[in-house]
């Protein structure tokens, strides 16, 4: 591994300490955010990371191989609630994502999905 604190490595792992002392973790929607049902599941790094990845294209575009942006990919920072340089991405319809950077879940940092749900329906 490299002394360089800004090489970062996907490690595979939930929980990545990090060399300033932040404790990343990565969880996804397990179903549609719209879904009663719907809860924040822990996952790796790299499969946060692919998803993400995948949020940023059109799907529908991709079926048919033409390579485009996803327009409704939305991202917003969540520094003050759940740490410098976390945020959480959807792709505006089916997957969403969130990384901590405090150490603790979603729900610890008042981002349950209710109020998810509520913020992007577009209430208060």
């Amino acid at each position: 591994m490299s002394d360089n604190p800004l090489h970062r490595v996907l490690t595979g792992r939930h929980e990545v300490a990090t060399v300033s002392g932040a404790v990343l973790r990565f969880f996804l929607a397990e179903a549609r955010l719209t879904d009663a049902t719907c809860a924040w599941e822990p996952v790796c790094d790299w499969d946060f990371q692919h998803a993400y990845e995948n949020s940023l294209f059109d799907r529908a575009a991709m079926e048919r191989g033409d390579l485009r942006a996803n327009s409704d990919h939305i991202q917003v920072a969540l520094d003050a609630l759940a740490g410098p340089g976390s945020y959480f991405w959807s792709d505006g319809d089916a997957k969403a994502g969130v990384m901590t950077t405090n150490g603790k879940t979603p729900e610890d940092c008042g981002l349950g999905l209710a109020e998810v749900r509520k913020r992007c329906e577009g209430a208060t």
